[in-house]
C-alpha cells in the first residue's frame, strides 16, 4: 500500500471520529422550531425554506416554481438543493415532524461533513500525503481552530462554499499551468462558490495571475491566454445561472437583487443602526475564533515564504491573491464583523504553515556539536519558535474548543431564555384561561414553546409600537439587552432606519414599564412580560 494511501486512510479515520463528536451538541437546541430562536437565529431563518423544498405544489407548473423558487436570496440555490437532499431520507423513511432529528442532520451534513472533506484536500494539496505526522498534524490543526468548531455547530452555507473554494485551488494546483480539462474543472467549482455565496469573485487576482504565469513560461501564446481566460468565465458564469434556475423567471431576480443589494447596504453601513467601522477591530475576532496573534502572524510568514520559496509555490501564490483582495473587503468594507467571515480566508493561510518548517528544517545531524549549531543554528532557533508558537495555538485551541462544545451541549440546561419561559409559565401564564389562544409577540430570543395554546408573532431586527402591537397581543414578551441596545444615545441621529425614532421611543416605554395599553406583569435581569390592562384586571389585580 502506498503511503499517501495509508495517510488518506488515518485522515479518514480522524475525520470519521471527529465528525462523530459534533453527534451530541448537534443534538441540542431544537426541540421544537422556536426553539432555535434562542441559540443561533440564522437558522430558523433558513430552515423553513430549506424545508419548503420538500413540499410540492399541487399542480406540475406551481410544483416546479416552488422547488426552484425558494425566495431566501441571501445564500444561492446549491446550499439549499444540497440541504434539502441531505433531509430527502429522513422525509421519506424517518419522522418528517422531527424538528430535533432535521437540524441534527442539516448541522452533520451540511456543516461538519464538508468542512472535514475540504480541510482533507486543502492538507493533502500543502503536504500530499507524504507524512503521518505533518499531514494528521495540520488536519487535527485546522480542525481545532475556534471558528471552525463553532462552524460545524449551526446550520450555514460556509462549509460548502469553502469547500467549493478549495475544490477550485485543487484543480488549479492538479492542472499545473496546463490550461487543460482540471483547469476548466476549477472554473466550474468557483461558478458553484460564487452561485453559493458570492465570495468566489475574489478569485478575481488569481486566476488572472494563474493565466499570465502560464503564459510568462511559455504554456501558452497570447491567443490561447485569451481564450483560457475567456471559456473560465464563460464556465463560472454558466454555473452561476445554471445552478440558480430562479434566475429565469423575471420576478425571482429582481427579488434576488433587491436581497443582495439590501444585503449589502447592511453590511457596509450596519443593521438598523450605524456599527462603529475600522480594519483593527477584526483582531479582536481573530484573536476569539482563530488563535493566538502571533500564530496568525506566523501562518502569512509561512505563506510568503511558500508562495516564494517553497515546494508548492504556485498554490501558496493563488492563495496569497485570494486571501488579499478578500481580507482587504471584509476588514475596509464591512461593519458587521460576523465570526465566520474570515473563515475562507484564514484556512488556507493556516495550511501553508509545512513551508515555514520545511524552509528552516535544519540539516541531518553530522560531525562536532559546535560545528552543526554555528551551520544549523538560525535555523534551529526558527523551528523552535515556531514549534513554541504553534504549541501555544494548540493550548488555546484546545481550552477554547472544550468550552465552546461544552456550552453547546449544556445549552438547553444553561439558557436564560428557557429559564425565563419556565418561570412565567409557572407563575403568569398557567393563570390565564382563556378559551382561545393566548396571543404574543416576543423578541426573537424570548422562547415560547410551539403549542396549540399560543399563537406567538415576532419580527426580525426591531420593533415598534405598530409592529409589536398590530395583531393586538395580550403579551408582549421582550428580552431586556435587546432593548437596551437600541435605547442607547445619539443612535437615533445616526440610525440607518429613518423609522428607527418610532422604536426607541416603544422601547423606552418598555424599560420604563410604561407601554400604552399594556401592564407591566413581570421582569428580571433578562426580559419583561407585558399583559394587556384588560387581561391584568381579570386574572391578576388584586380584589
Amino acid at each position: 500500500m502506498k503511503k499517501s494511501t495509508s495517510v488518506f486512510l488515518l485522515l479518514l479515520l480522524l475525520g470519521a471520529g471527529y465528525f462523530l463528536l459534533f453527534w451530541l451538541p448537534n443534538s441540542t437546541g431544537a426541540h421544537d422550531f422556536n426553539m432555535t430562536f434562542v441559540f443561533e437565529q440564522d437558522e430558523p431563518a433558513q430552515y423553513p425554506h430549506i424545508a419548503r423544498l420538500l413540499v410540492l405544489g399541487k399542480t406540475i407548473p406551481q410544483a416546479i416554481y416552488r422547488f426552484f423558487a425558494y425566495q431566501h436570496y441571501y445564500f444561492g440555490y446549491p446550499y439549499y438543493f444540497y440541504s434539502m437532499l441531505v433531509l430527502l431520507p429522513v422525509k421519506l423513511f424517518i419522522d418528517w415532524e422531527n424538528v430535533s432529528l432535521n437540524m441534527l442532520v442539516l448541522r452533520q451534513f451540511v456543516n461538519v461533513l464538508p468542512m472535514i472533506v475540504a480541510i482533507g484536500v486543502l492538507v493533502y494539496l500543502q503536504t500530499g500525503f507524504k507524512s503521518y505526522f505533518k499531514s494528521a498534524f495540520l488536519f487535527l490543526l485546522l480542525l481545532a481552530v475556534p471558528g471552525v468548531v463553532f462552524n460545524n455547530m449551526w446550520i450555514h452555507p460556509d462549509s460548502l462554499v469553502f469547500l467549493f473554494i478549495v475544490l477550485t485551488f485543487f484543480f488549479l494546483a492538479k492542472d499545473d499551468l496546463q490550461f487543460g480539462k482540471n483547469f476548466y474543472f476549477a472554473a466550474l467549482f468557483c461558478g458553484l462558490a460564487v452561485a453559493t455565496k458570492l465570495i468566489g469573485l475574489f478569485f478575481f487576482l488569481a486566476i488572472p495571475y494563474y493565466i499570465f504565469l502560464g503564459w510568462r513560461q511559455g504554456r501558452i501564446d497570447v491567443r490561447k491566454a485569451l481564450i483560457a481566460a475567456g471559456l473560465f468565465v464563460v464556465i463560472m458564469f454558466s454555473t452561476f445561472v445554471l445552478v440558480n434556475p430562479f434566475l429565469f423567471w423575471s420576478s425571482e431576480r429582481a427579488f434576488a437583487l433587491k436581497t443582495q443589494t439590501d444585503l449589502h447596504n447592511a453590511m457596509d453601513k450596519g443593521f438598523i443602526i450605524a456599527y462603529q467601522n475600522g480594519p483593527l477591530l477584526w483582531l479582536q475576532v481573530f484573536e476569539k475564533w482563530y488563535g493566538l496573534l502571533i500564530f496568525i502572524l506566523l501562518s502569512v510568514a509561512a505563506l510568503v515564504i511558500g508562495a516564494l520559496k517553497g515546494e508548492r509555490r504556485l498554490l501558496d501564490q493563488l492563495i496569497l491573491l485570494w486571501s488579499l483582495p478578500f481580507m482587504a473587503y471584509i476588514a475596509f468594507a464591512l461593519v458587521i464583523r460576523a465570526k465566520h467571515f474570515p473563515l475562507p480566508i484564514l484556512l488556507p493561510v493556516f495550511s501553508a504553515l509545512p513551508a515555514y518548517f520545511t524552509f528552516f528544517a535544519p540539516e541531518r545531524f553530522v560531525g562536532p556539536w559546535r560545528d552543526y549549531l554555528k551551520k544549523n543554528g538560525l535555523r534551529l532557533g526558527f523551528s523552535l519558535i515556531g514549534a513554541i508558537i504553534v504549541g501555544a495555538q494548540v493550548v488555546y485551541c484546545f481550552k477554547k474548543d472544550i468550552s465552546l462544545y461544552g456550552e453547546v451541549l449544556h445549552r438547553e440546561q444553561t439558557s436564560s431564555s428557557l429559564k425565563f419561559y419556565s418561570k412565567i409559565e409557572q407563575d403568569y401564564l398557567s393563570k390565564i384561561v382563556l378559551d382561545r389562544q393566548l396571543v404574543i409577540f416576543r423578541d426573537v430570543m424570548m422562547y415560547i414553546p410551539n403549542s396549540p395554546r399560543y399563537e406567538d408573532d415576532f419580527k426580525w431586527g426591531v420593533s415598534n409600537y405598530e409592529i409589536a402591537t398590530k395583531n393586538n397581543p395580550d403579551l408582549l414578551i421582550l428580552n431586556r439587552q435587546h432593548l437596551r441596545d437600541y435605547t442607547q444615545a445619539g443612535q437615533i441621529d445616526s440610525a440607518a432606519d429613518s423609522d428607527f425614532a418610532l422604536t426607541a421611543q416603544f422601547y423606552n416605554d418598555a424599560l420604563n414599564g410604561t407601554v400604552k395599553g399594556y401592564t407591566l406583569l413581570y421582569q428580571d435581569d433578562f426580559g419583561f412580560v407585558y399583559v394587556s390592562t384588560p387581561l391584568f384586571d381579570q386574572f391578576f389585580a388584586k380584589p
